[in-house]
């Protein structure tokens, strides 16, 4: 099957004749399983594109998040110093903004600043050419998230309550770090959409994310969309009361955590987008068996009133680095044994 056609067609409301699955995010625990470190990647993205091809090239799953858990490398075209952490997603070793005028004067972000963003960059054209049937989905942060990276979360958090000008310039910021890797992606027909985790938004006030970071998110999107590919938003976290807000992002899916009744947000998003989600991604793809995962995807599933229509099946969020190998293949493998 052409996995990169099927996905199209689900993006795009069209009914599936099976049920679509795929592993949100999954970057790191790649990069683990295959023994890369990703501090190498700036040395060898074709040795890193090579090794993940053949590893992800076996894996069931419908869309590939080449980048995931790398969503901060842009921040190093602004003077941002990286500081790897094992097994965890690279921050910054210092905070980079301040005051408005830190954000708002970084109108221009040009990846050539970043030698680990040109080097992703590389390693998405090269699995491009090994992964041609695959949906390629890459990844950056939301921009309240980036907030949270570019600034101190003490100052963020004073800034949240009496600062919307702050707020709103580093949500732009955070705009422009996303779509300047994004660009050089889609101008070369490397991928098919783009996802942003923004799970961040949960600790602000709804009057907050709904006139100040979701009109950013929606920029992104149609950004993104106008040049004729897909966008995927994942929020975690407590969302129930954002729910009815994020499909005014413009996302075309929305890939949700445990926190809430898939099948509740199905019925609420449906006529409009795709939704995504949400096997508990701890407790049973990381924690669980082969009978308790086959259990949960079936009960997770048996909540969608019409499967093989705006729908896919995911983890609730992102796999822990060191996740077995054996299950995810189980919960990928478990999408058929639904139907």
């Amino acid at each position: 099957m052409d996995r990169l056609e099927f996905i199209k067609r689900v993006l795009q409301g069209e009914r599936s004749e099976r049920l679509p699955r795929a592993l949100f995010g999954g970057g790191l625990w790649a990069y683990w399983q295959a023994a890369l470190k990703i501090e190498d990647l700036d040395k060898h993205p074709s040795r890193f594109a090579e090794t993940l091809a053949d590893f992800l090239g076996e894996l069931a799953t419908d869309i590939v998040f080449p980048g995931s858990g790398l969503n901060t490398f842009p921040a190093e075209a602004i003077g941002g110093e990286l500081a790897f952490r094992g097994k965890q997603a690279p921050l910054l070793s210092f905070p980079l903004i301040q005051k408005t005028e830190d954000a708002s004067n970084l109108e221009e972000v040009d990846i050539a600043g970043s030698s680990h963003t040109l080097a992703l960059v590389e390693m998405i054209s090269l699995l491009r050419k090994r992964l041609p049937d695959r949906f390629l989905c890459a990844t950056s942060w939301g921009p309240f998230t980036w907030a949270m990276i570019l600034c101190d979360w003490n100052l963020l958090r004073e800034k949240v309550v009496t600062d919307r000008i702050f707020i709103r310039e580093l949500c732009e910021l955070g705009v422009r770090l996303s779509f300047a890797f994004f660009e050089p992606l889609i101008e070369q027909g490397l991928i098919n959409g783009i996802a942003i985790p923004e799970g961040a938004v949960t600790l602000i006030p709804i009057n907050l994310y709904r006139e100040v970071v979701l009109p950013c998110e929606r920029k992104l999107f149609e950004s993104v969309r106008e040049r004729g590919l897909s966008c995927l938003l994942h929020q975690c976290g407590d969302i129930r009361s954002q729910l009815t807000l994020y499909p005014e992002t413009g996302a075309d899916c929305i890939s949700i955590d445990t926190g809430v009744s898939i099948g509740e947000v199905y019925e609420v998003y449906r006529k409009r987008l795709v939704t995504a989600g949400n096997v508990d991604v701890i407790n049973t793809i990381f924690g669980g068996n082969p009978t308790q995962i086959c259990k949960a995807v079936s009960e997770c599933v048996a909540e969608i009133s019409d499967p093989c229509l705006r729908y896919i099946l995911m983890p609730s969020c992102d796999l822990p680095t060191d996740t077995p190998l054996r299950n995810v293949k189980e919960f990928l493998a478990s999408a058929d044994r639904t139907e």
